[in-house]
């Protein structure tokens, strides 16, 4: 005992000789601890955690459900249901007649009052779809595969 009382001492006189802060190093065990309550950490501290995530929420509900389906009405969903089977079909029977086994080079179809033109030239597809109801007007370039 004597012995580490004239060890430290020594220690601690040599530090002040040579000016070495602090003396002896002491050092204590490392230890995590999550701050967010759900990993863990402090329950106090889901307000703060809350109040932060709500202010960097910047969605807002949208005032009308105009562009949303309701749930209680299964006639509407059927509906939508049906037209998008319908016309999916027909893409699809248009990509086979662009790029199907008898792919022609150039066609028109016409589904009510939209049109959908396409055009192979050179080494591109152009598929140009007019809505003449509206007037509207896109165009899609498609590289051409070489098989």
């Amino acid at each position: 005992m004597q012995r580490c009382l004239v060890m430290a001492a020594l220690s601690f006189a040599a530090a002040s000789l040579w000016q070495i802060p602090g003396g002896p190093a002491c050092a204590g065990e490392l230890v995590y601890t999550p701050r967010n309550p759900s990993f863990g950490g402090n329950p106090f501290y889901s307000d703060h955690l809350l109040g932060i995530a709500n202010s960097n929420n910047k969605f807002e509900k949208p005032s009308n459900n105009s562009g949303l389906l309701s749930q209680s009405d299964p006639s509407k969903e059927f509906e939508r249901v049906i037209q998008s089977s319908l016309l999916s079909r027909i893409s699809s029977q248009i990509a086979d007649q662009i790029y199907g086994e008898n792919a022609r080079d150039s066609g028109r179809f016409v589904i009510g009052s939209t049109t959908v033109d396409f055009a192979k030239t050179g080494g591109a597809t152009s598929v140009t779809i007019t809505d003449s109801s509206t007037g509207g007007k896109t165009v899609i370039q498609i590289p051409t595969p070489s098989y």
